[in-house]
Parts: C-alpha cells; sequence; structure tokens
C-alpha cells in the first residue's frame, strides 16, 4: 500500500484526460478501504450512496434468480470501477460485490463524484459510454442464459474473460484469473455438476486447455 491515491488516478484510464490539477481534485476526495478475500464490498439492499474505484485485487459482481441460484454479473479488474449505478439512479444496491482476492479500493461519495463530472463534460461522457459498454457486455451474458446451451454459454463466457483478462499464451490466451467450478457456474447461470461436465468435454475437444489453476481459450477454438 505504499502508492498514493493520486498514483491510482493517474494510471486510471477513465481519468486519463484529465489535467494535474483535476486529477488532485478528485484524489482529495477519495478514502481508501481493504477488503479480504471473501469479504463484501457492498451487500444487495444497502444504500447506494458511494462509487468505487478499484486499486488492486478483483472484485466479483453476484446476485441471485427467482430460484435462489448465485449469478456472477460480472468480474472487475484493477482500474474498473463500481457501485457506479448510483449515478444512475439507484437508490438500493441491488448486487453484492465480493472480493475475489484481497483487494484495495478508493472510495468517493455519490454527492462529490456528481458534482466532479457535472463540471466535466469530456469525463461524464467517457464514463457514460464506459457504462454502456459494460451493461452491454452483461446483458449478452444473461441473453446466452436464456437462450443459449450451457456449452455455447461457456464457450462465449470464456472469450469474453480472455478478452477482458486474457495474457498471451503459446497455445492460445491465458486466461489471468482463478476460477473455480463454481464461479463458472455463476458466470453461465448453470449447475456446478452441469459445468463440470461440460468443462471436461471442451477440455477433451481441446478448446479449453489447462495451466495449473488457470484456463487457456485454445488458439483453434471454433469462432
Amino acid at each position: 500500500m505504499d502508492k498514493t491515491k493520486l498514483w491510482y488516478i493517474n494510471t486510471n484510464k477513465i481519468f486519463s484526460g484529465l489535467s494535474v490539477k483535476d486529477k488532485g481534485e478528485i484524489a482529495s476526495k477519495l478514502t481508501e478501504l481493504n477488503v479480504k478475500k471473501r469479504g463484501f464490498v457492498y451487500n444487495s439492499g444497502d444504500r447506494a450512496e458511494t462509487v468505487y474505484i478499484l486499486k488492486e485485487g478483483r472484485i466479483k459482481i453476484t446476485r441471485f434468480s427467482e430460484e435462489g441460484r448465485e449469478l456472477t454479473v460480472d468480474i472487475l479488474e484493477p482500474g474498473d470501477v463500481l457501485g457506479e449505478l448510483s449515478l444512475a439512479g439507484e437508490r438500493e444496491r441491488e448486487t453484492d460485490a465480493v472480493a475475489m482476492e484481497d483487494s484495495f479500493l478508493c472510495v468517493i461519495k455519490r454527492k462529490d463524484f456528481e458534482d466532479f463530472i457535472g463540471k466535466m463534460p469530456g469525463l461524464s461522457f467517457t464514463i457514460t459510454k464506459w457504462m454502456g459498454l459494460r451493461l452491454r457486455r452483461i446483458e449478452n451474458r444473461f441473453e446466452n442464459m436464456i437462450f443459449k446451451d450451457v456449452r455455447t454459454r461457456l464457450v462465449a463466457v470464456f472469450r469474453d474473460l480472455a478478452q477482458q483478462h486474457g495474457v498471451p499464451a503459446d497455445n492460445g490466451t491465458k486466461i489471468a484469473i482463478r476460477l473455480s467450478h463454481k464461479d463458472i457456474a455463476g458466470l453461465v447461470g448453470a449447475t456446478r455438476e452441469t459445468v463440470t461436465l461440460e468443462l471436461n468435454n471442451l477440455k477433451r475437444s481441446g478448446v479449453i486447455l489447462i495451466d495449473g489453476k488457470y484456463f487457456i481459450l485454445s488458439a483453434k477454438h471454433p469462432s
């Protein structure tokens, strides 16, 4: 934790177009939050009064279906913003935010953030565009849950994860986050047992490879 709040603002893609003065202003409004692995940043039903910037670690955004099954809405990495729906009028959290590993965040009050971006149309546009792209990705995933079979959903999720969290590997794209079968089940909206069965089928067909505790999307996976 030797890196300052200003350092994180300077390296965050959302704030890259700000002046040094503006970066200093937003940094002065931030407080810091440490969350241990499996700890909650916020819970469903909490008042939506803050916005978070993930500095280190990874956060899983989840919600529960009507049947009580946990669904993973998104997996966030350093540089991402969470709790941003409070800027769009959310007053109570509709999801849980859970740390997948020890995580460090910057926190800003919703009102302070609204006042800040209200003075900067360019930043407001950047955040709105980012929110739109993220929501579209989430919508696509939930559409797949409704209309696609588990195998197709798995391949789509691995493509998405490879795009977001992938690093080049000799035989494909390594997904640089550790995911349990339970985590993947939450991403595709299926039972853990079904996911394990279909993952084994994908491994046998060479679409998915294993590197220790990490998955690799094969370079030969179907388009």
